[in-house]
């Protein structure tokens, strides 16, 4: 391994046996020496490897701003490997979450033959803990400052400067877009490897689908860089084939001009099987309604002082214990759909506020975890209210329970009122896709 200056940003280089050979790239906001034995590995396969610290991020110079500099810095270290001795010229790029976003805006490079994209960053769903974690732990300093989530919720003032907040869709409508024209103008085999653990389900299944030769990966993986599993972890985590070996196997077949014989699989949660099908979710599917046991109406009573909390993703939820300011209804029957269920229901609110739609998985040991979840606007008054929730793909099995919580915010995943609210919800409908893909 060699440490290099390109243009003030610092990478390291690692070269294989022989030599000149395709160069595998790797922008990273994280710092490079998490990387290492993923480098050795693929050398080992024949590849030459570069670990470039971003702008403003470790030991490169400048200033980092979460999205802005990526597609000039990343076509000026593609111009830099590929006019290297050892370079034949073919480059590869490689990254988990705000890396798969700087590899996607280098993409356009006349040298990229291929993008191993995993878990990517920024979400096009957006939850306000998720957001608040990754711009106080990874996205702002020179450097990763693991505790300052937990930190920032326990103080009335922000121990780290936020930008605007609270966040709001818009807010990564920009970087999105730059990375959807990326996909689509990339004609080279591409594999998306996501999590339905991870708030970037959707991104990657979205990403998924405007690539032109995409391979596409859905398991069930927990990242450091995208979300974690707390100490208090109630999900049955499956055993999944590993997703750094995965992505190092494409890439080195890839790179060799062979089949990398890795077909698209997706894991069914609930009964945590691997299939070897396309995880992408019907474009235009069918719904069918999953009937409820449950109050045919009843009203949420949220208290500014103590608002619906929302544990970890992780935690057991039957934790929280019986509280008015949820309505849950039970699904009958056996629970099974690929892609985005949908909430629909008749709501009559003293306020504006956010409606927000839970999807809990109950064991028969009596544990809950959530499954999915989605939020949406509710105006002051008589009306409905349609709750889009994230992607997934489940099918839980005989004795395993799902639930359909609503709530007025889900805090701090989801903001809630600053003020008291009454919203009363009827005739609620839980609509899931009907068929497979």
């Amino acid at each position: 391994m060699i440490d290099v200056p390109v243009g003030g940003l610092v990478a390291d280089v690692f070269l294989p046996a022989r030599l000149p050979a395709p160069a595998v790239v790797v922008r990273t906001p994280y710092g490079t020496a998490g990387l290492w034995p993923e480098a050795d590995a693929l050398t080992g396969a024949g590849l030459a490897v570069v670990l470039q610290d971003l702008r403003g991020r470790y030991r490169s110079t400048g200033e980092f701003e979460a999205g802005a500099d990526e597609r000039a810095d990343g076509h000026a270290a593609l111009d830099w490997t590929t006019a290297q001795p050892w370079s034949d010229g073919a480059t590869y790029l490689y990254g988990t979450a705000y890396e798969a976003y700087a590899a996607w805006c280098a993409a356009g490079h006349p040298s990229v033959r291929g993008v191993a994209s995993r878990q990517p960053w920024p979400n096009v769903t957006l939850a306000v803990d998720e957001e608040l974690w990754w711009r106080t732990e990874i996205g702002g300093g020179r450097q990763l400052r693991p505790g300052l989530y937990d930190l920032a919720l326990t103080r009335p003032v922000w121990p780290v400067p936020l930008g605007d907040w609270p966040p709001t869709p818009g807010s990564r409508h920009p970087q999105a877009r730059r990375v959807s024209s990326r996909i689509r103008a990339a004609d080279v085999p591409t594999l998306h490897l996501g999590s339905w653990y991870c708030g970037s389900a959707a991104t990657t299944l979205r990403q998924a689908s405007l690539a032109r030769r995409a391979t596409v990966v859905m398991g069930g993986w927990a990242s450091p860089l995208t979300h974690r599993l707390q100490a208090e972890c109630a999900i049955d985590v499956p055993v999944d084939p590993d997703p750094s070996e995965v992505a190092l196997s494409w890439l080195a077949a890839t790179a060799a001009g062979v089949d990398p014989r890795i077909g698209h699989g997706c894991l069914v949660l609930g009964s945590n099987r691997w299939e070897p099908r396309d995880p992408r979710p019907a474009a235009r599917p069918t719904l069918r309604t999953l009937p409820l046991s449950g109050p045919a109406s009843t009203s949420i009573d949220h208290d500014p002082a103590d608002p619906y909390p929302s544990l970890p993703h992780s935690a057991d939820l039957s934790a929280i214990g019986p509280r008015a300011d949820v309505v849950r209804l039970s699904a009958t029957g056996r629970a099974g759909w690929h892609g985005a269920a949908r909430a629909r229901c008749r709501v009559a609110a003293g306020r504006a506020a956010e409606l927000v739609a839970t999807l809990v998985h109950e064991t028969p040991a009596g544990v809950r975890t959530r499954l999915s979840d989605g939020a949406a606007p509710i105006a002051a008054g008589r009306g409905t209210a349609e709750i889009r929730c994230a992607p997934v793909a489940v099918d839980l099995p005989a004795g395993h329970v799902l639930h359909l919580e609503l709530t007025v915010g889900r805090h701090p995943r989801h903001t809630a009122p600053e003020t008291p609210v009454r919203v009363t919800v009827s005739d609620v409908d839980l609509l899931v896709p009907g068929g497979r893909r």
